[in-house]
């Protein structure tokens, strides 16, 4: 082995880590290796000047900035480094054609065809696409693999109003005064502000549509009023089908009577989608939601996202009978106030949340089997199994499955839910 080969297997073993292994070349494939120019004028003579190299991110460029003789005439004994094609990581949400495709691409290549382009929806990326309202994310790690919720494109990406809402302290699903739980698997998540709703628009006139918000702490949507004669905001929860720019108003005071020579608001303005009147005065068969129980008193049911109700019959004085979404027909009174429409995010109930963190996110703390509990702490714990055993029960002894826990006699429930499924 010449003195030159020995120069530069050492430099290979020590920077590109090669050991004894040598790959027989000329030094101009080992400068074009190292991305230098061709031609003789990088290389030296002396063993005191360093060879002039290129900005170059080879990992053999270390190999160059040491003092070695390399020579310029071509020789089969002179070695060569082995570089690697790819020195960098590739994308691994790249999808790669399948073989069906494969295939397809060598039958139009044969024909000498471009195979054609499927074009991509607008709304979808590497990560997810939009399909019937809903945000589904591909698997590109484990989390999103079937994770989807509905889209929220529509709504304000900014802060709420700051005098609308309040701080909230998180309990942890315990009791303030005691310290004991009250609720179990509660804790943690994400700080969150109460929203200030107002429901029970008492206030009359025409309120104009601002914008549409998150709220993290309902599964409903905000929709934030501005009061066209005193430039008041307020929150409501946001009926369907209800966008900025929209117009509503209030009727819990009354209908106004109209002026001399003016005729009475039609009834099609007055069941506008997100108007609140009395149930009075709402025609029968109307979808409404966001209802009271009391004349005087605030929307109470129907308020989740996707849910409505259906007014029946309906009076001058006494009671009204609604419909609600568990087909049950309720008696409520005619001076109770709703809101035309039905809730909005109907795709609330589609949600998949993906991953355990998620839930986490949300406040939402794991859930304990009772059979993998103590004895003392589970009517199911100390056991290995149940099967054989009494019927199951809850961890304050209650029968858990089978057993009814509805109070059938109540007067103001005309037609129950487990009477009206078996309908």
């Amino acid at each position: 082995m010449t003195g030159q080969t020995r120069l530069v297997d050492a430099a290979c073993r020590s920077s590109h880590g090669l050991g004894w292994q040598r790959c027989w070349g000329s030094d101009t494939s080992l400068a074009a290796a190292a991305g230098l120019r061709s031609g003789p004028s990088h290389f030296t003579r002396s063993l005191s000047s360093r060879p002039r190299l290129t900005t170059s991110n080879s990992p053999i460029t270390s190999l160059f900035s040491r003092n070695t003789i390399i020579s310029r005439t071509a020789s089969p004994a002179f070695p060569a480094p082995v570089v690697s094609k790819t020195l960098t990581r590739t994308k691994t949400y790249v999808k790669k054609p399948s073989r069906n495709m494969q295939r397809l691409f060598k039958i139009y290549a044969r024909k000498g065809e471009t195979p054609p382009k499927v074009e991509w929806p607008v709304m979808e990326n590497a990560f997810y696409k939009v399909v019937g309202g809903m945000k589904v994310y591909k698997g590109v790690t484990p989390g999103t693999r079937n994770r989807r919720y509905p889209t929220r494109f529509h709504l304000h990406k900014g802060m709420s109003v700051w005098r609308l809402s309040t701080g909230k302290n998180s309990t942890g699903g315990r009791c303030r005064y005691t310290g004991k739980i009250t609720v179990r698997g509660r804790g943690g998540g994400h700080k969150k502000r109460v929203r200030f709703v107002d429901f029970n628009r008492s206030t009359p006139g025409p309120h104009e549509v601002v914008r549409l918000e998150y709220d993290p702490n309902r599964s409903g949507e905000l929709a934030l009023l501005r009061s066209l004669s005193t430039n008041e905001l307020s929150y409501i929860i946001r009926p369907a089908d209800l966008n900025p720019g929209d117009i509503v108003e209030s009727y819990r005071r009354g209908i106004p009577e109209p002026k001399e020579g003016e005729d009475p608001i039609p009834t099609y303005k007055l069941i506008q989608n997100g108007n609140c009147l009395r149930l009075k005065n709402i025609p029968v068969g109307t979808q409404i939601c966001c209802i009271g129980l009391r004349p005087d008193g605030p929307a109470q049911l129907a308020r989740a996202a996707g849910t409505s109700g259906q007014l029946l019959y309906t009076a001058e004085k006494g009671f009204a009978q609604v419909r609600m979404a568990s087909k049950e027909v309720r008696l409520l009174p005619v001076e109770a106030i709703a809101t035309i429409g039905k809730v909005g995010n109907e795709l609330h109930h589609l949600r998949n949340w993906g991953k355990a963190g998620s839930r986490r996110h949300k406040g939402f703390r794991p859930k304990v089997r009772g059979i993998a509990k103590n004895a003392f702490e589970h009517p199911h714990g100390g056991k290995a199994s149940i099967k054989g055993d009494t019927h199951p029960k809850s961890p304050w002894g209650w029968l858990t499955k089978g057993y009814k826990t509805v109070r059938r006699k109540k007067w103001y429930i005309v037609t129950p839910k487990w009477k009206a499924k078996q309908q």
